[in-house]
Parts: structure tokens; sequence; C-alpha cells
């Protein structure tokens, strides 16, 4: 009994330490030991016998001025677990292979042509995933789990999309199917802006900030929210749809069936519609930026617009959610100032706290990939790593 009793607690402390540094990607063995509650010498033991079975690696960083060696940082080795992404936009579908210590081993991108069918989608997806995962020199029994980042509304208790028509076809759980199928793992479907909030605050500029908004602006206006450290997708599944707030009571009727949606104004779908009954021809989102920043006054007045009714309801949201940043990303982000002005304009007059932090992305159209690509990582509960076959030392 005794030992059996010894056994369960050892194996508990090696189970508190993978899940902190799948949680954070690297740490030193003392941050190990103060976020687990274990003693350094609990520590030393667990991490010896993981880096025996090879499971972890250790690496000095390089020294930034000052005197004195930076401590060594431990992180997951391949050998604990590999994770696929899918990210299936409006116009393209990318695929990752990443590792527990947050490296993207490969990626690929293909370009589809907007309204893509389900069909041909899924094939490509299971294509690319192929290549990437032997690009990766990924087996099969590494990947421990498979995310989808998807541009539509995803419920919590479904893998079919709430809404078909944002991407006509793509309404059943045939795409998870397939992956899971293929490579016999769990897989989760998520939203495009949860992916993106997920993956911003996993590797982007401020990657470990306890709560932050992410807000893709693309064809479509989409928000995420990472609060307290964890996702938030609302009792169904449907927070976040940012671009379906009313910002014009007798606005026209947006695809959703409500009228005056936001997006319809700040959205680059509708900012190229705006603009082209307007008599200004613009040929995608792409050309759009380019106009703007080259002084276009049909362009400059649209963007400004939108800009600013975007304003006013990420004011609502600082409002509500007082997030320590707001993170501008998607296609649309490329306005830079032109759209990051009026919102921290309309931020600044808060009267509650310091204004909240207004940055663009760094991660730019990755954003939802890498964030798929977190979920995986991050989420122990819905994705085993390989570390549990390490077995427990006497």
């Amino acid at each position: 009994m005794k030992r059996t009793s010894s056994s369960a607690i050892r194996e508990s402390n090696r189970s508190s330490v993978v899940e902190m540094l799948r949680r954070h990607g690297a740490m030193t063995r003392a941050d190990l030991a103060a976020a687990t509650g274990l003693s350094r010498a609990t520590i030393s033991s667990l991490l010896t016998q993981l880096s025996t079975a090879g499971m972890i690696t250790e690496h000095r960083p390089p020294t930034e001025g000052g005197t004195g060696r930076p401590s060594a940082l431990v992180s997951l080795d391949r050998t604990a677990g590999l994770a696929i992404a899918v990210d299936i936009g409006v116009r393209h579908v990318a695929v990752a292979v990443g590792d527990l210590s947050r490296r993207v081993l490969a990626e690929r991108w293909v370009p589809l042509p907007h309204g893509h069918s389900a069909d041909a989608g899924i094939a490509t997806v299971l294509d690319c995933i192929d290549q990437t995962t032997a690009e990766a020199d990924a087996r099969r029994d590494q990947i421990m789990g498979a995310a989808i980042s998807i541009a539509a509304p995803v419920p919590r208790t479904e893998r079919r999309l709430a809404v078909p028509g944002v991407l006509p076809g793509w309404n059943s759980a045939a795409l998870a199917s397939a992956v899971g199928e293929r490579w016999d793992v769990p897989v989760a479907v998520e939203n495009d802006a949860n992916a993106g909030a997920l993956g911003e605050s996993t590797f982007g500029v401020l990657a470990g900030a306890p709560s932050l908004v992410y807000v893709k602006l693309a064809s479509r206006v989409g928000l995420g929210c990472v609060l307290e450290g964890s996702l938030y997708r609302g009792g169904g599944g449907f927070a976040g749809e940012l671009g379906h707030i009313t910002v014009d009571l007798d606005g026209e009727r947006c695809w959703c069936g409500l009228r005056g949606c936001l997006e319809l104004y700040a959205g680059g779908d509708g900012l190229l519609r705006r603009l082209d009954r307007a008599g200004a021809r613009v040929e995608d989102i792409a050309d759009l930026v380019r106009r703007a920043h080259d002084g276009d006054a049909a362009v400059l007045r649209a963007v400004a617009d939108g800009a600013r009714m975007l304003a006013v309801g990420l004011s609502s949201v600082a409002l509500l959610l007082n997030p320590s940043a707001i993170v501008i990303g998607g296609e649309l982000a490329e306005l830079g100032e032109l759209l990051l002005g009026p919102i921290r304009q309309q931020l600044a007059e808060i009267p509650f706290g310091p204004p909240t932090e207004v940055v663009r992305s760094t991660l730019g159209d990755r954003a939802s990939m890498v964030g798929a690509l977190a979920l995986v990582l991050t989420e122990s509960r819905r994705f085993g790593d390989r570390s549990g076959s390490v077995a427990p030392s006497a």
C-alpha cells in the first residue's frame, strides 16, 4: 500500500511539472518549483527521470549584457508529443506541426477561391497535413491531437458550424472526422478569432498577458477573449461576435439577418461594397490597404468611418471586460495608425483606470494557425502527451 501511494504521488508530481511546461513552454528549475509548490530536490529528480526518457531538453539562453550566467531553461522535447494545426479561412487553408516547446516545425499555406467547397477543401487539408507532417518528420505515434481553426461561429457542444452560410458546405463534422480517423487522434474545432486570441496570448508580443482581446479584421470582423489566462467562449460558444453588434439601427441587413452590423462598416467585404457603391473600384483588401496608404480620398473616408465605428464598439468591450490589452490582427491591421489611432483615441476617453493598451499583432495572418497549435499544446485534459509513458522510479 505504501509503495502504491508513493508511486501515485510521484506520478501526480510528474504530471504537475509537465502541465507547467505545456502551459508556459520553457521554465527555469526555480520557476518550476515555485509554480508547482514542489521542492527543488523533487524537481531535480523528476527532470532527471524525464531527461533519461528523452522527454525534455535543457538549454541556457545567451547572456544579454550584465554579469553572471542566465539560468537554464527546461522545455519538453518533441518526443513528448506533436500537434497538428489547421486554419481554414475564407480564401486559404494553412497547416502546421508543432511540438510542446512551442516550436513550429513545419507549415504550409494554400490559397483557395472565395466560397471554396467543403469537398475540395477537405481533400486539400488532408493533403497538406500529409506533406507538413512529412516535412516535420513526424511519426504517427508522436501526434497527440489536432485543432482546426475555422472562420465561422462554432457551438461549444457541436463540431458543425452554427452558420453554414459563412463557409458554404462546411456544416458538419466531416473535416474533424477525416483528420481524426486518418491520424487516430482527438480533434477540436475552434472559431478563428478565438484561436487568434489564444495564439496571441501564447506566441504573440503580449504572450503571458493575463487577459487580452484579439480582434480579427479581415473579410469579416471577429473577436476572441483570453480572460485570466483561459479562452472565454461563452455559454454556447458564441462569445466575441463583435462584427454583429448593431451600430446603425436603420442600417442595411447583414448576411446574419440583423441590421446595421459593425462588420458591414469595418469588415473588409463591407468596406469594399461601400466603396463600390460610391464609384471607387477597389480590387480587394490588399488594394484597399495600398490605396489608403497612398492617400486615396475615397478609401480614406471609408476607412475613417469604419475605424470610428470599430472604436466605439471596442470602447464598450473595454468597459465590459477591462482587458490588459487589445490586439488588432487580420489583413486590415496593415492599415496601421489609420485604424489604431482612432481606437486609442476613443479608449483614452474611458474614465476608469489607465487606457487599455492597443497593439498591432506581430503574428499577422499566422495568429489563428498558431493559436490552433496552442490549443493542443496547452489543453492537457483533451490532448494527452507521451510523458505518461515514463514509468515512475521506485
